[in-house]
């Protein structure tokens, strides 16, 4: 295949993704579209749209493919930002990475949102394998400030696994927000990141419910 038609290939991929996303924006569910439906949108003949995607399953995979890549690829810079500046700082700017996300793709969002929990086997296996390895990354890096900064360790696997908890239902607490309410929900998102972390910390030192903790032993940063 030449160079020029993979790039029309890709692109005419692209289009019908696109078709597709602007489908859901509307307030469709996936379970309401269909191949035909995605191919008078993109203004495709559908054998044509089948050439690309022979289902709608799919299709389906397609669109939750790109739109986990898009949210663990913002989430991921997000991260750096702990290893290279203060953690209190990195986890507000992963705060504020996450919205600019969910501005930009809210419909994606809800895609995932919708589909996590969905009728598809296939879109839930899916989804849960890309935030496990979302879980995996925040890991990795919360082990590599620890590391850095010499901090305490903690409980990494379950500290990360409800950072995403909290972060995934931020999200869809958020869809129903207005871009202003969202802004001003940012402290309390932070705060939740934070409580995650430092608890996290404390656990993995013994501590618990009722016990009375050093400030400066459990300190963010």
């Amino acid at each position: 295949m030449s160079s020029v038609r993979a790039q029309r290939k890709a692109e005419t991929r692209q289009r019908i993704l696109d078709a597709a996303l602007a489908l859901l924006a509307s307030g469709r569910g996936m379970d309401s579209l269909g191949l035909r439906e995605v191919a008078r949108e993109v203004g495709l003949a559908p054998p044509s749209l089948y050439n690309h995607f022979p289902t709608m399953d799919d299709l389906g995979l397609a669109l939750i493919d790109l739109a986990c890549y898009r949210l663990r690829s913002v989430m991921r810079q997000g991260r750096k930002q702990m290893v290279v500046r203060d953690p209190s700082a990195g986890v507000q700017d992963l705060v504020h990475r996450f919205l600019a996300y969910l501005a930009e793709y809210e419909g994606e969002f809800r895609l995932l949102v919708q589909q996590r929990l969905g009728n598809t086997e296939r879109f839930r296996r899916r989804i849960q394998r890309e935030l496990q390895l979302f879980r995996e990354e925040l890991e990795e890096d919360a082990r590599a400030v620890a590391e850095s900064r010499g901090m305490t360790d903690m409980h990494y696997r379950a500290a990360s696994e409800a950072a995403v908890a909290v972060i995934f239902g931020f999200g869809i607490i958020a869809l129903e927000m207005s871009p202003a309410v969202r802004q001003a929900a940012i402290p309390r998102a932070v705060m939740e990141l934070k409580m995650v972390f430092l608890g996290g910390r404390a656990l993995a030192a013994g501590a618990e419910l009722g016990d009375e903790l050093v400030p400066k032993t459990i300190k963010l940063k």
